[in-house]
Order: C-alpha cells, then structure tokens, then sequence
C-alpha cells in the first residue's frame, strides 16, 4: 500500500513537472507571443481574423439570446447560414471566461498558449504509457507538441488543438486493456472535444482510431468479449449525445441541401503535399528562412503550412523502429497511411505534378472520410502522432540500461537538437488595429450597413469582419465557409453591385450615380468604405472619380462616402445653369491637340431640385473675341435623361467634339449651354469649362498609307536624342471601328528580311483603342522604339495594323492602291552608328 501510494506521488509530481517545462517551452518557442500579450495576437494569415470575428460572434450570440448558426451582420440584408462555417467551439470555450477578466485580445493569445502547452503534454502521457520510459516520452511530446505543421497554422486557432487525439488513444488503449467504464467515457469525451474542435479533426483522427482498432482485434481477438463491443459503443455513443447539439444542425442542413458535393468534397488537386517539404527545413526558421526562400517559391500548400519533419526526429524514428520493430511497425503504418493520404492524388515535387506517377491516394479518394477532409495536406496534422511514439521508440533504446546522468544528458541534448530545428522564433504575430473611423460608426444609432471595398472573400473581407467587432453594423459581404448562393442575391441584385461583385470595378457605362447609389441607400447602407492599404491607387481613383461627390471621411486608412449624395452637403456647383441644374465639374481633354481631333468633354452634372424638362447640352468652342467657331449639340443624357432626375441627383456624361481640319491654330474657351430639348431655344446660363490650344497639323513626313479602309496614316515625325528613336504618327480614321486594333513599328533588316526591333501597343500608351475613334478623328500617337541593342547598319522601319484577337493584319495600301508587302507600311530607312 505503501508502495502503491509513494509510485502514485511520484507519477503525478512527475507529470506536474512535465506539464510546467511544457509550459514554460511554449514560451521559448511561441515568443514573443507572452511579451505582447494585449497589443498582439498569435496568426500570420487573413484567416486569423475570421476566426477573431467568429469568437466575437458566438458571444454576441449568446449574450443576445440568438443562434450562433445564423447572422444578420453578414450578406447585408438577407443574413447567411453559419451552419458549416468554421466555429472553433471549443476554444471559444476556454477564450469566453477568460475576455470577461482579461480582454478579447489577450485571452486570444493565452488560450493559444493553453493549447499548444496541452498539445505536448498529451502526447507526453500517452508515450509514457506505451514505452514506460519519462525522458523518450518527454522527447516524444516535444515532436508532438512542435510539430511544424500544426504550429504553421497561423491562422487557425483550433487546426492548433491537436491534444484531444493522443488522450482519446490512451484512453481508448485502457479501455481495451482494462475494460472499465469510466476509461471509456473518458474516450469518448476526448473524441467529442476532437469533433467539437474542428469536424475534420475528427475525420482525420478516425484513420489512426480504426487502425489501432485493427491492429488489436487482429493481435488478440479473444480479447474482444462482448463487454468490449459494450464499452466502444457506449464510448460512440456518449461522443455522439456530446456533440449532438452541435452536430444535428450541419446533418440537418446537410440533409436539406442539393449541393451537399460542393459544400463537402473537393478533389484536392493543388493542396496535397509536395514530396520536398518533408525534407526542406522549414522556411520560418530564424537562421536560416532567408536562404530557402526561394526554395519555397515552388510550393504550392505548402508555401505557408510545413510538413518539414525534422533531420533529429527523422533519424530518431527509423532508429526506434528497427530496434523496437515489434512495436514499430505498427506505428510506421499508421505513419505512412498519413504520408499517403497527405500527398494526395498527385505526386508533387518540388511544385511540379507528376501525373503519371501511381498514388495510393486513389485508392480512398472516395471514401467520405477522405473527399471532406478536402484538402489531403491537412492529413498531416496528425502524422506527428506516430511520428512521435516512433521517436519515444527511439529514445527508450537510447538511453536504455543507461545511468539516470547519461539518460538525463541524452534527452536534453535530443530535446534541444529537435526544438532547434522546429524553431519558428519570432512566431508570426500580428497587431489587431481597426481603422478610427469605425469607432465613430460604432456611435451612430440604427439599423447602419456598410458596403467596404475592394470587395474579396478570401482576403480583405476577414479583415472588414474583424472590424466588424468595434462598429457592430452589418456587412454586405463577408467570408464564411462555404457560403450558399443565396447569400450573394443582393450582390447580384443590380448592374453597379453585380460589377463591384465580380470585378471590383464602377462600371463607367452606368452614368446614373446617385440612382444606382439608391440600391445601397434603400437597403439601409449607409456608407461606402474605400480602403486605401487593400486597393490600388488605380482603384481608389476610378471609384472616387465615379462617385464624383465629396467623401464624408478621409484619413489614412479610409475613404467613406454616403450612398445618399445631396446638394449642398455632399456636392455643391462649379457652376449653376439653371435653378435646379449645374455642373458639379467639367473638364476638357486633351488641352492641347490637333486640326482635326477630337476634344473629349467630362461632365458630372448634379441637380438641386427636380428638373423642369429634358434638356440638350451644346459645346462650343470660343475664340478670343467671344465668337462661337464651332458648335455641337447633343441630349445631357441619353440613357438617364433629367426627366427621370430627382432632387439630388448625380449624373456623369462624357461629350465629344471635332475639331475642322480647317480651324484656324490658336487658343480657344471650350463654353457649355443648355437648350431646350423641344425648341432648342438656349436656357439659363453658359459654362465655361477650359481652355483648349490648337496646332497646326504638320508632320515632318507626309504619307497617303491606308489600312483597311479603316485608318490613315497623314504622316509621322521622328526623333532620336538618344538609343531610342521617337516616333509620332499622326492617324485619321475613316470610319468608326467596333474592334480595338494593336498598331506595330518594326525596324528590319534588309539584307536578311528579320525584324531586329518591333512595338506592339494600343495608341496613346494603351489609353485611346480604336474602338472609341470617331470617324474623320485624327489621332497623334507617340511611339519609343529601343535602338541600344542593333548593331552598326541601316535599317528600314514599317508600321501597320492588326487584330490581337485573330493576329490577322488590316491591309496597307499605298496612295494609289497598291498593297503593301506583308501589309506593313514603309516608312523611312535609319542608321545606327
């Protein structure tokens, strides 16, 4: 008895201490998670703020008596299904006591650290059992504990909780061993708090479970007595009424589905493993990450999840198997179903597919456990397992019949050599800052929604939901996974949103601003959020120059407009033509150009009060003495005329204006009138919007070259200050075109016939396509060709045109109609020194 209870002492101290050197190593390798504790969290991936917003939202959920598996906040304003969302519910177990006492930020981080100190710890207990020996079963929950792969999911939380697994095999082991109860309920806990987990933690822990079950029917089926059939079905059955109130929901929805494939399977093409990372040290290694950078350029999943098993536990796991190989080749089998499973359908290596080469994988790629685990890398979580009891294998024939100096000494030489190679020191941390803006909104009282763009719903959507958490208004979009269809009906439900949805862009053709804004405004949105770190500064000048109006906010993270643009608090006139229209701004381009060209006139038209009538708007252009030398007519807005205008509204129209190959050179006003559409009698008063110069129209070199009846060339002038010689052409298209043509300069060899030197471009430096040509327009384009690569010699420059959808060129014809050979004009012959 005595006996009994010193060895009972001695194995909880034990077990005390090892539970407070994996607590302590957890610091070491996580740092400098502990140091930033409530400025930082532990993450480096856009996932990491979906899963922060999910926590927030559970606890929202139940602090206002809603369902967790529904929201409101999110596909603005028909809400979306959480139903197969990925809820980390176990972790937002132990995360809700304790942000009631220390803040959602640093229980984040702390409940990390629980986990990843619990994941060690466990696999700790389940090797002493199988090995009977502390230090390997130390080592084994190092490897374990480490394990790259889980500590590279740096964005999510409960991928990281891998410790419920060797607890439910260990006490799935005594219940085979001792046949008792409460060894099976506490197996059947442990595997509840896998599933409630993650589903798929389940689903890949299931392999290791059926195979240990395999394994000990066939070593000893005697064993199996009717008292063990007993005990693992009450174990599948107490798991089941566990998760069952978290369960029955996905089953139910599951059920209810016709899409249930494309919710649950995928065939994993690109996220099985490559074969090279087994071997590759991991790339967030502190010493040397900067040399394999490249490396890693190659992979594809597992450019950021590392399966790298580590040189020390490598060596150490062959070595346990040989010399433990009763007790080894088990565990090698259960290791290579993993490595099997994890590289997928496919072989990888190095980035490159070898589809020829036979995977095994295809032999269960059909099996439900396999299709909806989806993504065969993740099968490595789980592969530390046996890796581990292979390694505790290792280290027990190690020290084995050595003194407790050389025994202690090889452990802790082993641990360090293991820890030094799995060290991912500074582990990724990021700072959760929200825009200021938001903490303003979070003020404003009522039913608020938010559009933020750029839209995206793998990326800046997670960040917009973790901002979610300080203003509390719904989103129109969000990321879930695997949202339904139905979620994206409002995104779909107009022209403007459905172009904002699918391609980020306003689309310029929609001239009617504040009526396509009125979707928004209708369905409660409030304000459109534009990002500055997420879009470009492409995109942040299109829809700012789309929305015309002034923004509410500006900062250096934010633009915010509303989507209900008034008179006089939003936009005002540059000038007022009538008592209810003006001009919000107008702008001619270019201001400089050509006898005959044409003008372009940008016009962002605004109304303080419902139009009388339908109006034309007239462009003229003014020379010095007030004259009109030339006028141009057309309807303010053919497609959303001011008879259909309210108070308030904003329009864009966009007017062209030719220029006379006879118009006198010189500085002119380019002035804008209102008539009545009716009478055309004028109304109100004029606006003049800008200068304009015009010059004469004289190349330096004149040609009568035709392409296709379509373009003419009426000269060109060259220029070489330098190894670049410069051409201008100057075009005038016969005829409007519908298809963008690419022109091409080619300098060629004439003693071989070869092009040495060629540009392909759309005119204007990609700008001004054919396609938007006016007929009788001319056209001045400026083309650089690179000389500093030809050698010394004379070479002859063409030029012509071509359709880049079929390559087929336009014929060039000279002045009297001959045709060009290889319909490439001829220019002029130059010299390179």
């Amino acid at each position: 008895m005595i006996r009994w209870c010193l060895s009972s002492l001695v194995d909880r101290y034990s077990s005390l201490v090892s539970l407070l050197l994996f607590c302590v190593l957890t610091l070491v390798m996580t740092w400098p998670v502990v140091a930033q504790l409530g400025s930082h969290v532990p993450g480096g991936t856009v996932d990491l703020w979906t899963h922060r917003w999910t926590y927030w939202w559970v606890k929202h959920a139940i602090v206002e008596g809603q369902t967790p598996f529904f929201t409101d906040l999110l596909f603005h304003p028909q809400g979306v299904s959480l139903t197969f969302h990925n809820i980390a519910w176990v972790n937002i177990a132990v995360w809700l006591p304790l942000q009631a006492v220390l803040g959602a930020t640093t229980a984040y981080s702390l409940t990390f650290l629980i986990f990843c100190t619990l994941n060690g710890f466990a696999m700790y207990l389940l090797a002493r059992e199988l090995v009977d020996s502390l230090p390997a079963a130390f080592v084994s929950g190092l490897v374990y504990g480490f394990w790259p792969y889980t500590m590279s999911q740096f964005g999510h939380p409960n991928m990281k909780v891998t410790c419920w697994v060797p607890l439910a095999l260990l006490y799935l082991r005594r219940t085979l061993d001792e046949r008792r109860v409460k060894d099976a309920l506490l197996a059947a806990l442990f595997l509840a708090l896998t599933g409630l987990t993650r589903w798929q933690l389940l689903l890949m822990a299931s392999v290791l479970f059926v195979l240990y079950l395999a394994r000990d029917f066939l070593r000893d089926r005697s064993g199996w007595t009717k008292r063990t059939a007993g005990l693992l079905i009450l174990a599948g059955l107490v798991a089941g009424v566990v998760m069952a109130p978290l369960a029955l929901p996905v089953a139910s929805t599951l059920w209810s589905r016709d899409d249930v494939t494309d919710v649950l399977f995928s065939e994993g093409i690109s996220g099985q493993t490559d074969l090279l990372a087994y071997v590759l040290p991991t790339r967030y290694h502190p010493l040397w990450h900067t040399r394999l950078e490249r490396l890693y350029d190659n992979f594809v999943h597992n450019k950021v999840f590392v399966p790298f098993l580590g040189y020390t536990v490598l060596a150490l796991a062959l070595y346990g198997a040989l010399k433990r190989w009763r007790q080894g080749r088990f565990w090698l089998l259960v290791a290579g179903v993993y490595v099997v499973l994890a590289l997928g359908p496919q072989l990888r290596v190095n980035g490159r597919l070898y589809p020829g080469v036979p995977m095994p994988y295809r032999l269960f790629r059909n099996l439900f456990v396999v299709r909806a685990v989806r993504v065969p890398n993740r099968f490595n979580l789980f592969l530390g397992l046996p890796v581990a009891v292979l390694v505790s294998l290792g280290v027990e024939a190690l020290t084995r019949r050595r003194s407790r100096l050389i025994s202690g000494l090889s452990t802790v030489v082993l641990g360090v050599l293991i820890l030094l190679e799995y060290s991912l020191v500074p582990y990724h941390t990021e700072r959760p800052v929200t825009p200021k803006w938001y903490e303003q909104l979070a003020r404003e009282p009522g039913e608020v929604a938010v559009l933020d763009l750029p839209l995206g719903l793998h990326t800046y959507n997670k960040r917009y939901m973790f901002y979610q958490i300080t203003h509390q208004k719904p989103l129109v979009e969000g990321k879930i996974a695997r949202p339904p269809r139905e979620a994206f009906a409002f995104l779909e439900s107009s022209p403007f949103l459905r172009e904002l949805h699918e391609q980020n862009v306003m689309d310029p053709d929609l001239v009617d601003v504040s009526h396509q804004l009125s979707t928004l405004a209708e369905a409660d949105v409030r304000y459109i959020v534009l990002h500055r770190e997420f879009a470009t500064s492409e995109q942040l000048g299109a829809w700012r120059d789309w929305l015309t109006f002034t923004p509410l906010y500006e900062d250096d993270d934010v633009i915010v407009y509303r989507t209900d643009p008034r008179w006089d608090r939003d936009f005002t006139f540059s000038h007022t033509l009538t008592e209810q229209i003006g001009l919000v701004r107008g702008s001619v381009s270019p201001l400089q150009t050509l006898q005959g060209a044409v003008v372009r006139v940008d016009a962002r038209w605004g109304s303080s009060g419902v139009p009388l009538r339908d109006y034309d708007v007239c462009l003229s252009l003014v020379d010095g003495s007030g004259t009109s030398v030339k006028s141009h007519c057309v309807p303010i807005s053919p497609t959303w005329p001011p008879s259909r205008w309210k108070e308030d509204e904003l329009v864009r129209a966009s007017y062209s204006l030719p220029l006379p190959m006879s118009l006198t050179p010189g500085d002119y006003l380019v002035r804008l009138t209102l008539s009545n559409a009716d009478t055309g009698s004028p109304v109100g008063r004029p606006a003049e919007i800008g200068p304009l110069r015009v010059e004469p129209l004289q190349p330096g070199h004149s040609s009568q070259s035709t392409f296709g009846e379509l373009i003419q060339l009426l000269g060109y002038d060259l220029e070489r200050p330098s190894d670049v010689l410069t051409v201008t052409l100057y075009w005038q298209a016969l005829q409007a075109m519908d298809t963008s043509y690419k022109m091409f300069i080619h300098l060629i060899d004439p003693a071989s016939g070869e092009v040495v030197a060629q540009v392909d471009a759309v005119p204007r430096d990609w700008t001004y396509p054919t396609n938007r040509w006016i007929a009788g327009e001319v056209v001045r384009d400026t083309i650089r060709v690179p000389l500093g690569q030809l050698s010394a010699g004379r070479y002859d420059m063409t030029v012509g045109w071509y359709d880049p959808m079929t390559s087929q060129r336009l014929e060039a014809r000279k002045s009297g109609g001959e045709r060009y050979h290889h319909d490439a004009a001829s220019l002029i012959s130059i010299e390179v020194e």
